[in-house]
């Protein structure tokens, strides 16, 4: 049930900051500032400065006050204002799944912007790659594809957390679903385990940094779970029991965007989509039991999949010889299809 919260109220914010799985302290990284936690917030400042006097973690450098990126956003999630950037996101990345059955599968085009900024702006010269686009794999297609950085990058006023981008990827894509079942009993009972533990609580589907999701075992252990690591454990599960699987990295597509990550596996010779968490975040917006059977093994029309496993981001950025603290934002604008 979402909370009211009032314009300049901290209530629903306040609870928030007591319900969530804190990050442990060893993969705490305080690398998100006051102006880049306001951007994903949406809240006014004396908010957050009623969440600092109560016990959110910070810590001061330079004079600026630093936070931990998985914090604030998992506040932010939780909060129930209903203006949080990660609120926006699963809102209008999943309200589809309430539609008609029509609506997962129907071919859609798209043009997709993956925007990234290093948080060391200032001193930055590295590198930047991004993903290659795999759309074919889904029966979909992918034109115009093109990546810039620096003074190339054209974002039309777009900034990641607060940030000015970096560096850009590019592409025109068009998505198609299918309707697959998966018939083998192990993976449909580790499909509504995982599907379960995240829709009772006993694992909390939350923001994490990345050494912490791209290690299962670690994350469960902390009693959270997102997309990726999710992923990584079906992917084990599955290839321990003899069966061919493996997990993905891609792009999800609606009125907003987003990095995700799911796991599929190989049965009457093709793969299917396995996607638990595709399912709880459906659940969420309204979906039915309807979608929750369709997340276990089709194709949803807004996967956009890339060469990359579930732990390998879509955006990669180096300092020298070190991979380098990165944020992203994607951008996604639905297109009319093409008559012809």
């Amino acid at each position: 049930m979402t909370r009211e919260v009032s314009a300049h109220g901290a209530g629903g914010w306040l609870d928030a900051l007591s319900e969530i799985v804190p990050t442990p302290e060893e993969y705490l990284r305080f690398d998100m500032d006051r102006a880049s936690a306001l951007a994903v917030m949406r809240c006014p400042e004396p908010v957050l400065d009623a969440l600092i006097e109560a016990g959110l973690r910070h810590t001061t450098e330079g004079g600026r006050v630093l936070f931990d990126d998985s914090d604030i956003r998992n506040l932010a999630a939780s909060s129930g204002s209903g203006t949080s950037v990660p609120e926006l996101v699963q809102r209008y990345l999943f309200r589809f799944a309430a539609g008609a059955p029509s609506e997962w599968t129907d071919p859609r085009p798209w043009h997709v912007r993956n925007l990234a900024a290093c948080p060391d702006a200032a001193g930055c010269t590295g590198s930047w790659e991004f993903a290659a686009l795999s759309s074919a794999d889904f029966g979909g297609q992918a034109r115009d594809e093109r990546t810039l950085v620096g003074a190339a990058v054209d974002a039309g006023g777009a900034n990641v957390d607060g940030y000015p981008p970096m560096a850009m990827f590019e592409a025109t894509v068009r998505t198609v679903g299918s309707v697959r079942r998966v018939g083998h009993p192990l993976v449909r009972q580790a499909f509504h385990e995982a599907l379960d533990e995240m829709r009772t609580g006993r694992m909390r589907y939350q923001s994490m940094p990345l050494a912490l999701r791209n290690d299962p075992v670690a994350a469960r252990a902390n009693g959270t779970v997102n997309c990726i690591s999710v992923s990584l454990e079906l992917e084990r599960v599955f290839a321990e029991a003899g069966l061919e699987a493996r997990s993905r990295r891609g792009y999800l597509m609606g009125l907003l965007g987003s990095d995700h990550s799911w796991t599929e596996v190989r049965e009457d010779g093709e793969w299917k989509v396995i996607d638990p968490v595709f399912a709880l975040l459906g659940l969420r917006q309204g979906a039915s039991e309807d979608f929750v059977e369709f997340c276990l093994g089709s194709v949803p029309n807004r996967l956009v999949p890339c060469d990359s496993p579930a732990d390998r981001e879509t955006v990669r950025h180096q300092h020298g010889e070190a991979p380098a603290a990165t944020r992203n934002v994607v951008l996604v604008r639905p297109l009319k299809e093409n008559p012809s």
